[in-house]
């Protein structure tokens, strides 16, 4: 889309801030990906088409050169060279619009290394960038969204991308990480931190015709479902790695209890979910139900 806008527009069409951005209409598609159209450019139809095809954003003039560098990288406008680094997309959505993006990024600061660059896409998601360095520790990001949370109450939602080496990678890499996660968001399971492997499983299913969606969820009887106690506590016992005192603990039972509700599903369905091959069918199989219910 954006590229046919670009054909269109020419030189009248923007993906980074431009010099006099008030001249601009500013718009942030689905993806994130902020673009600006000249106003001289545009007739009031086609701005009437752009606002209900896209969501209105505003530009920052007070963008430190830091993170005009990385928008330059999402954009796909980084020009010139410039040292290379290690870097990884964070993405964050968050349930509501923020009201004060400033004490946002204050708080990230005083969470993360001066390193790390925040970037917001839009009043509720936008992008941590992270650099490797040879000094870099892994970050609790399960930390960091609960602390996040409780300061602005809201919920959050982070998702971990790729790491690369390149930042000719970085626009398109971008993109495809914030498309895929935004179609699969709906469908995932509360969790503190979602990685490219969560994710997985969700895309397999939601691109299959209805035939093979509806022969790999007929694995599972559907009188099975009616005991939700039962599936769900084969779903825990499948994502704790079928470790039963793990998936206990998580349930809040006694061990000997979820063990009764194993042998009772692979009972019910002559599938023995403790074998890797049977599990991961059943796995499929219970998300192929969620996803077809939701």
């Amino acid at each position: 889309m954006l590229s046919k806008l670009q054909q269109h527009y020419g030189n009248h069409f923007s993906l980074h801030t431009a010099d006099h951005p008030e001249q601009y209409y500013w718009f942030a598609d689905q993806a994130g990906v902020t673009f600006g159209i000249a106003k001289t450019a545009i007739t009031s139809s086609e701005l009437d088409l752009l606002h209900s095809l896209f969501t209105e954003a505003e530009t920052d003039t007070r963008l430190s050169e830091q993170q005009i560098f990385w928008k330059n990288v999402i954009s796909g406008d980084l020009q010139g060279e410039h040292p290379q680094v290690r870097f990884r997309f964070i993405h964050f959505f968050l349930k509501n619009d923020l009201s004060d993006q400033d004490a946002f990024l204050e708080a990230v600061s005083g969470i993360f290394p001066d390193e790390v660059t925040v970037l917001f896409m839009s009043g509720h998601h936008g992008v941590l960038i992270e650099p490797k360095t040879n000094e870099t520790e892994e970050l609790p990001y399960d930390q960091v969204k609960s602390v996040l949370t409780a300061d602005f109450y809201t919920d959050l939602d982070l998702f971990i991308g790729r790491w690369m080496d390149s930042y000719a990678e970085g626009a398109e890499q971008f993109r495809i990480e914030r498309e895929m996660f935004s179609s699969i968001r709906p469908f995932l399971p509360p969790q503190e931190v979602y990685c490219r492997e969560d994710l997985i499983p969700y895309l397999l299913l939601l691109h299959l015709d209805k035939s093979a969606s509806q022969f790999i969820s007929n694995l599972i009887p559907d009188e099975l479902f009616k005991d939700r106690d039962l599936i769900h506590s084969i779903k825990i016992f499948l994502e704790c790695n079928m470790n039963l005192s793990m998936a206990a603990k998580k349930l809040y039972i006694h061990r000997n209890s979820l063990q009764y509700r194993v042998d009772k599903f692979i009972e019910k369905t002559g599938i023995d979910v403790k074998q890797f091959k049977q599990a991961v069918a059943v796995y499929h199989a219970l998300i192929s139900r969620e996803t077809t219910i939701c």
